[in-house]
């Protein structure tokens, strides 16, 4: 049989009616799309291969034959099957991309931008007095300083929605060579706001040696700020003068403190709002990076380590998130989840049961550290019952309750 005579007869072989494989398929779709996007012509081999038009189309001639025309012939062609990994429409070209950059990304506003929107809305809502001018223009300092320092606090986490204070550290002659205006007027102004109830301060004492001498050294004020649209009296509290805000010995070492701050503002002031954050903030020294009990590798590093392993690293993470959340009388608990967790997870009686453990660890983090920053400060007093609720309401708890205490170490 000839060529011909096996077009003729409509013969296929096996492979052409089965089509192309799944694996074939996306290989091929893949490479179209990289052509379109680069403003290439897709070859015509692989147009018909996806589909984009029919393997046999008709000739000029037929098209004349056929009653209706080009368009009606078009009409009965099926439809070339879509592409699922396309997207819908026409495939840019490289110079349609060009045209169309994709849009710009959004950065987060400036503190002294959040500062004003907050004082906008403190005046809306008729929580924030009446301020003279010098006082306004302190405190919308301070709430921009408070507002760079709980970034900095932060990370990119959103701060708790309950939050209602800033409390931060700064020498208040930085505050003075800052704002450029003399130490009483900063001080009447500060009177002013704490008698208004937007700030409480007090000095933070350290103890170092300088020069010699050691002793009891005043390295900086301490303040805690009212968000405007709050109506609860900011307070300061044993932990914030505990923390360690400033190593003023090494301050002194390098010369860099802030009568020096002072006198070389007057020679060359600082330019711009983030120049000016960024001096302030470096007198205190960068928030600790706590060691979380989770730093190796999460939770799912113990269903890799050894069995020989297993149980020193049990009790680090056990004590860890004991010392972490304050709480030693809960120990034995922080085991007993971990180990029940792990067995778990070996034994097939809950997959992801230590990420589940790990889930329930995160969300007291978050419910310390927003009590921490709220201003009623109130506290979690036990953090091992808030962990045992959390599992529980997942159901995890009464599993592992219940689970059969199977060797896993």
């Amino acid at each position: 049989m000839t060529p011909e005579e096996v077009r003729g007869s409509g013969y296929q072989k096996p492979e052409a009616q089965a089509g192309i494989s799944a694996a074939g398929r996306a290989f091929l779709e893949a490479l179209a799309r990289r052509k379109r996007a680069r403003g290439e012509e897709v070859p015509p081999i692989y147009q018909q291969l996806l589909g984009f038009f029919p393997e046999a189309p008709l000739t000029p001639e037929e098209v004349q034959e056929h009653p209706q025309g080009a368009e009606a012939v078009a009409a009965t062609l099926p439809p070339p099957p879509a592409l699922s990994s396309l997207p819908e429409g026409p495939i840019p070209t490289r110079a349609e991309l060009a045209q169309s950059p994709p849009p710009p990304e959004v950065l987060p506003q400036s503190p002294l931008a959040v500062a004003d929107r907050l004082l906008a809305r403190g005046e809306a809502e008729g929580t924030l007095p009446p301020l003279s001018e010098r006082a306004r223009e302190v405190y919308r300092t301070l709430l921009a300083l408070g507002v760079a320092w709980l970034r900095r606090l932060l990370g990119g986490k959103r701060p708790p929605r309950s939050l209602s204070q800033l409390t931060f550290f700064v020498p208040n002659d930085a505050l003075i060579a800052v704002l450029g205006i003399p130490s009483a007027s900063l001080y009447r102004a500060l009177g002013e706001l704490t008698e208004k109830g937007l700030i409480t301060r007090a000095a933070w004492r350290t103890a170092a040696t300088l020069r010699g001498k050691s002793g009891v050294y005043a390295a900086g004020t301490l303040y805690a700020v009212r968000l405007p649209h709050r109506t609860r009296r900011p307070r300061l509290d044993a932990e914030d003068f505990a923390h360690p805000w400033r190593d003023l010995e090494g301050d002194v070492e390098r010369g860099r403190t802030a009568w020096r701050a002072l006198r070389e503002s007057k020679e060359k002031p600082l330019k711009g709002d983030a120049e000016v954050l960024e001096f302030l903030l470096d007198f205190s020294l960068s928030p600790p990076r706590q060691k979380t009990p989770l730093g190796i590798d999460s939770l799912a590093a113990l269903l890799r380590a050894k069995p020989a392993d297993r149980r020193r690293q049990v009790e680090e993470l056990a004590l860890g998130l004991a010392k972490e959340f304050k709480d030693p009388g809960s120990v034995r608990f922080y085991a007993w989840v971990l180990w029940n967790a792990l067995r778990a997870e070996i034994y097939g009686m809950w997959e992801g049961a230590l990420a589940l453990v790990a889930w329930a660890i995160n969300r007291v983090r978050e419910a310390l550290a927003a009590s921490l920053m709220s201003s009623r400060k109130e506290g979690i007093r036990r953090p091992g019952a808030l962990l045992a609720h959390l599992l529980n309401q997942q159901g995890l708890l009464p599993l592992l309750r219940q689970a059969p205490q199977w060797r896993v170490a």
